[in-house]
Protein backbone atom coordinates (compact mmCIF):
# COMPACT_ATOMS: atom_id res chain seq x y z
CA UNK A 1 0.00 0.00 0.00
CA UNK A 2 2.77 2.39 0.94
CA UNK A 3 4.62 1.49 -2.29
CA UNK A 4 1.49 2.22 -4.34
CA UNK A 5 1.06 5.59 -2.64
CA UNK A 6 4.67 6.48 -3.34
CA UNK A 7 4.21 5.64 -7.03
CA UNK A 8 0.96 7.64 -7.18
CA UNK A 9 2.59 10.65 -5.50
CA UNK A 10 5.55 10.44 -7.82
CA UNK A 11 3.27 10.31 -10.85
CA UNK A 12 1.37 13.37 -9.68
CA UNK A 13 4.66 15.22 -9.16
CA UNK A 14 5.83 14.35 -12.68
CA UNK A 15 2.49 15.52 -14.11
CA UNK A 16 2.72 18.79 -12.19
CA UNK A 17 6.24 19.39 -13.46
CA UNK A 18 5.73 18.29 -17.05
CA UNK A 19 2.08 19.15 -17.72
CA UNK A 20 2.35 22.97 -17.78
CA UNK A 21 5.61 22.81 -19.74
CA UNK A 22 3.98 20.57 -22.35
CA UNK A 23 0.98 22.91 -22.74
CA UNK A 24 3.31 25.89 -22.99
CA UNK A 25 5.47 24.16 -25.56
CA UNK A 26 2.40 23.23 -27.60
CA UNK A 27 1.18 26.83 -27.48
CA UNK A 28 4.62 28.11 -28.48
CA UNK A 29 4.67 25.69 -31.41
CA UNK A 30 1.25 26.90 -32.60
CA UNK A 31 2.37 30.51 -32.33
CA UNK A 32 5.54 29.81 -34.29
CA UNK A 33 3.61 28.01 -37.05
CA UNK A 34 1.15 30.88 -37.21
CA UNK A 35 3.96 33.42 -37.28
CA UNK A 36 5.64 31.79 -40.27
CA UNK A 37 2.36 31.75 -42.19
CA UNK A 38 1.69 35.37 -41.19
CA UNK A 39 5.16 36.54 -42.27
CA UNK A 40 4.75 34.87 -45.63
CA UNK A 41 1.29 36.12 -46.48
CA UNK A 42 0.15 38.94 -44.18
CA UNK A 43 3.15 41.00 -43.04
CA UNK A 44 3.42 43.08 -46.23
CA UNK A 45 0.12 44.78 -45.38
CA UNK A 46 -0.14 44.39 -41.61
CA UNK A 47 3.53 44.83 -40.65
CA UNK A 48 6.05 42.22 -39.55
CA UNK A 49 4.75 42.29 -35.98
CA UNK A 50 1.17 43.21 -36.82
CA UNK A 51 1.61 46.90 -36.03
CA UNK A 52 -0.25 48.05 -39.12
CA UNK A 53 0.76 49.52 -42.42
CA UNK A 54 -1.23 49.22 -45.61
CA UNK A 55 -3.56 47.01 -43.56
CA UNK A 56 -4.84 47.78 -40.06
CA UNK A 57 -2.99 47.32 -36.80
CA UNK A 58 -3.60 43.87 -35.29
CA UNK A 59 -1.96 44.60 -31.92
CA UNK A 60 -5.32 45.17 -30.27
CA UNK A 61 -7.35 43.11 -27.78
CA UNK A 62 -10.50 43.51 -29.89
CA UNK A 63 -10.56 43.45 -33.69
CA UNK A 64 -13.72 45.09 -35.00
CA UNK A 65 -14.26 42.55 -37.80
CA UNK A 66 -13.10 39.57 -35.73
CA UNK A 67 -14.46 39.80 -32.17
CA UNK A 68 -14.01 36.06 -31.60
CA UNK A 69 -11.77 33.29 -32.93
CA UNK A 70 -14.41 31.91 -35.29
CA UNK A 71 -14.85 35.31 -36.94
CA UNK A 72 -11.08 35.80 -37.17
CA UNK A 73 -10.67 32.41 -38.86
CA UNK A 74 -13.38 33.39 -41.36
CA UNK A 75 -11.58 36.66 -42.19
CA UNK A 76 -8.29 34.81 -42.74
CA UNK A 77 -9.97 32.14 -44.84
CA UNK A 78 -12.25 34.35 -46.96
CA UNK A 79 -10.57 37.77 -46.88
CA UNK A 80 -12.53 41.03 -46.96
CA UNK A 81 -12.76 41.72 -50.71
CA UNK A 82 -14.69 44.98 -50.40
CA UNK A 83 -11.89 46.39 -48.22
CA UNK A 84 -9.05 45.17 -50.40
CA UNK A 85 -8.07 42.11 -48.34
CA UNK A 86 -7.90 39.19 -50.78
CA UNK A 87 -8.61 35.54 -50.21
CA UNK A 88 -5.02 34.34 -50.30
CA UNK A 89 -5.25 30.57 -50.56
CA UNK A 90 -7.01 27.53 -49.20
CA UNK A 91 -5.91 26.96 -45.61
CA UNK A 92 -6.08 23.71 -43.70
CA UNK A 93 -7.87 23.71 -40.35
CA UNK A 94 -4.49 23.37 -38.62
CA UNK A 95 -3.10 26.39 -40.48
CA UNK A 96 -6.15 28.48 -39.68
CA UNK A 97 -5.89 27.55 -36.00
CA UNK A 98 -2.19 28.43 -35.89
CA UNK A 99 -2.76 31.81 -37.51
CA UNK A 100 -5.61 32.62 -35.14
CA UNK A 101 -3.41 31.72 -32.17
CA UNK A 102 -0.56 33.88 -33.49
CA UNK A 103 -2.72 36.91 -34.31
CA UNK A 104 -4.37 36.76 -30.89
CA UNK A 105 -0.90 36.70 -29.33
CA UNK A 106 -0.10 40.02 -31.06
CA UNK A 107 -2.47 41.83 -28.71
CA UNK A 108 0.14 41.30 -25.99
CA UNK A 109 2.75 43.28 -27.91
CA UNK A 110 3.73 46.66 -26.59
CA UNK A 111 2.93 49.43 -29.05
CA UNK A 112 5.92 51.07 -30.67
CA UNK A 113 7.14 54.13 -28.81
CA UNK A 114 6.17 57.42 -30.43
CA UNK A 115 8.37 60.45 -30.03
CA UNK A 116 6.89 63.91 -30.26
CA UNK A 117 4.32 65.96 -28.40
CA UNK A 118 0.72 65.22 -29.37
CA UNK A 119 -0.60 68.63 -28.25
CA UNK A 120 1.99 70.37 -30.42
CA UNK A 121 1.12 67.89 -33.16
CA UNK A 122 -2.51 68.95 -33.01
CA UNK A 123 -1.40 72.54 -33.60
CA UNK A 124 0.77 71.39 -36.55
CA UNK A 125 -2.26 69.59 -38.00
CA UNK A 126 -4.38 72.73 -37.74
CA UNK A 127 -1.89 75.20 -39.18
CA UNK A 128 -0.84 72.85 -42.01
CA UNK A 129 -4.36 72.85 -43.42
CA UNK A 130 -4.91 69.11 -43.00
CA UNK A 131 -8.54 69.68 -41.99
CA UNK A 132 -9.35 71.02 -45.46
CA UNK A 133 -9.28 67.41 -46.70
CA UNK A 134 -9.60 65.21 -43.59
CA UNK A 135 -12.29 64.85 -40.95
CA UNK A 136 -11.51 64.34 -37.25
CA UNK A 137 -14.50 63.92 -34.94
CA UNK A 138 -16.93 65.44 -37.41
CA UNK A 139 -14.86 68.48 -38.36
CA UNK A 140 -13.01 69.00 -41.64
CA UNK A 141 -13.26 68.23 -45.35
CA UNK A 142 -14.10 64.89 -46.88
CA UNK A 143 -11.75 64.65 -49.86
CA UNK A 144 -9.25 62.51 -47.96
CA UNK A 145 -9.80 59.61 -45.53
CA UNK A 146 -11.36 60.27 -42.14
CA UNK A 147 -8.73 60.26 -39.40
CA UNK A 148 -10.82 60.06 -36.22
CA UNK A 149 -9.45 56.64 -35.31
CA UNK A 150 -6.36 56.45 -37.52
CA UNK A 151 -4.01 55.80 -34.60
CA UNK A 152 -5.80 52.58 -33.76
CA UNK A 153 -5.43 51.27 -37.30
CA UNK A 154 -2.09 52.49 -38.64
CA UNK A 155 1.42 52.23 -37.23
CA UNK A 156 3.50 55.38 -36.57
CA UNK A 157 6.02 54.50 -39.32
CA UNK A 158 3.19 54.19 -41.83
CA UNK A 159 1.73 57.55 -40.76
CA UNK A 160 5.13 59.22 -41.10
CA UNK A 161 5.58 57.88 -44.63
CA UNK A 162 2.04 58.87 -45.59
CA UNK A 163 2.88 62.47 -44.62
CA UNK A 164 6.25 62.77 -46.38
CA UNK A 165 5.55 60.52 -49.39
CA UNK A 166 1.78 59.93 -49.78
CA UNK A 167 2.01 58.02 -53.06
CA UNK A 168 4.22 55.38 -51.43
CA UNK A 169 1.44 54.38 -49.03
CA UNK A 170 -1.33 54.03 -51.61
CA UNK A 171 -2.91 50.57 -51.60
CA UNK A 172 -1.48 48.30 -54.30
CA UNK A 173 -3.54 47.01 -57.17
CA UNK A 174 -6.02 49.87 -57.68
CA UNK A 175 -8.51 48.55 -60.22
CA UNK A 176 -9.78 50.22 -63.39
CA UNK A 177 -13.33 50.01 -62.09
CA UNK A 178 -14.66 50.33 -58.55
CA UNK A 179 -16.09 47.43 -56.65
CA UNK A 180 -12.73 45.69 -56.30
CA UNK A 181 -11.48 47.59 -53.26
CA UNK A 182 -9.68 50.92 -52.86
CA UNK A 183 -11.32 52.54 -55.91
CA UNK A 184 -11.86 55.68 -53.85
CA UNK A 185 -8.11 56.28 -53.77
CA UNK A 186 -7.75 56.73 -57.52
CA UNK A 187 -7.00 60.33 -58.59
CA UNK A 188 -8.32 61.36 -61.99
CA UNK A 189 -7.94 64.34 -64.27
CA UNK A 190 -10.93 65.09 -66.48
CA UNK A 191 -11.04 67.59 -69.35
CA UNK A 192 -14.39 68.15 -71.04
CA UNK A 193 -14.77 68.90 -74.73
CA UNK A 194 -15.34 72.57 -73.92
CA UNK A 195 -12.00 72.72 -72.06
CA UNK A 196 -13.17 72.55 -68.44
CA UNK A 197 -10.69 70.68 -66.24
CA UNK A 198 -11.48 68.85 -63.00
CA UNK A 199 -9.01 67.05 -60.75
CA UNK A 200 -10.29 64.86 -57.97
CA UNK A 201 -10.93 61.33 -56.74
CA UNK A 202 -13.08 58.84 -58.58
CA UNK A 203 -16.26 58.01 -56.68
CA UNK A 204 -17.90 55.68 -59.18
CA UNK A 205 -17.53 54.60 -62.78
CA UNK A 206 -19.28 52.45 -65.36
CA UNK A 207 -18.86 51.98 -69.10
CA UNK A 208 -20.59 55.26 -69.95
CA UNK A 209 -20.12 57.67 -67.00
CA UNK A 210 -17.69 58.60 -64.25
CA UNK A 211 -18.31 60.48 -61.00
CA UNK A 212 -15.51 62.56 -59.49
CA UNK A 213 -15.29 64.65 -56.36
CA UNK A 214 -12.87 67.38 -55.44
CA UNK A 215 -12.61 69.36 -52.21
CA UNK A 216 -15.79 71.32 -52.92
CA UNK A 217 -18.26 69.24 -54.91
CA UNK A 218 -19.27 66.07 -56.76
CA UNK A 219 -19.26 65.93 -60.57
CA UNK A 220 -20.83 63.43 -62.98
CA UNK A 221 -19.56 63.19 -66.56
CA UNK A 222 -20.62 61.25 -69.64
CA UNK A 223 -17.46 59.76 -71.10
CA UNK A 224 -18.62 60.67 -74.60
CA UNK A 225 -18.40 64.35 -73.55
CA UNK A 226 -14.76 64.13 -72.44
CA UNK A 227 -11.64 64.83 -74.43
CA UNK A 228 -9.37 63.56 -71.63
CA UNK A 229 -9.85 61.00 -68.86
CA UNK A 230 -6.54 60.48 -67.12
CA UNK A 231 -6.56 57.86 -64.34
CA UNK A 232 -3.47 58.68 -62.32
CA UNK A 233 -2.64 55.25 -60.90
CA UNK A 234 0.19 55.36 -58.36
CA UNK A 235 -0.26 59.07 -57.68
CA UNK A 236 -1.84 60.89 -54.75
CA UNK A 237 -3.76 64.16 -54.54
CA UNK A 238 -2.22 64.76 -51.13
CA UNK A 239 0.92 66.94 -51.33
CA UNK A 240 4.03 65.64 -49.62
CA UNK A 241 5.18 67.53 -46.55
CA UNK A 242 8.78 66.38 -46.57
CA UNK A 243 10.11 69.88 -47.13
CA UNK A 244 7.24 71.66 -45.37
CA UNK A 245 7.62 70.26 -41.86
CA UNK A 246 10.66 70.56 -39.63
CA UNK A 247 11.83 67.37 -37.93
CA UNK A 248 10.18 68.16 -34.61
CA UNK A 249 6.93 69.22 -36.29
CA UNK A 250 6.79 65.91 -38.15
CA UNK A 251 7.41 63.97 -34.93
CA UNK A 252 4.68 65.93 -33.18
CA UNK A 253 2.17 65.43 -36.01
CA UNK A 254 2.82 61.67 -36.04
CA UNK A 255 2.35 61.60 -32.26
CA UNK A 256 -0.98 63.40 -32.58
CA UNK A 257 -2.29 61.15 -35.33
CA UNK A 258 -1.11 58.05 -33.45
CA UNK A 259 -3.15 59.15 -30.43
CA UNK A 260 -6.42 59.24 -32.37
CA UNK A 261 -8.77 56.37 -31.72
CA UNK A 262 -6.82 54.99 -28.81
CA UNK A 263 -3.54 54.44 -30.68
CA UNK A 264 -0.37 54.93 -28.66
Amino acid sequence: MKESMRRFSGGVLVMLLIGPWTASAQGATEIEKGKQLFLGMCSRCHGVEGGGGEGPNLNRPVLSRAPDDQALAAVIRDGIPDRGMPKLRRFTDAELHAMVVYIRSLSQNTAAAVTGNLEKGKAVYQRSGCSSCHIIHGEGGNLGPELSSIGAHRAPDYLRQAIVDPAATLPRGVMAFPGHGFSEFLPVRVVTRDGREVRGLRVNEDSFTIQVRDASQLYSFRKADLQTLDKQIGQSLMPDYKSKLAGSDLDDLVAYLSSLGGGK
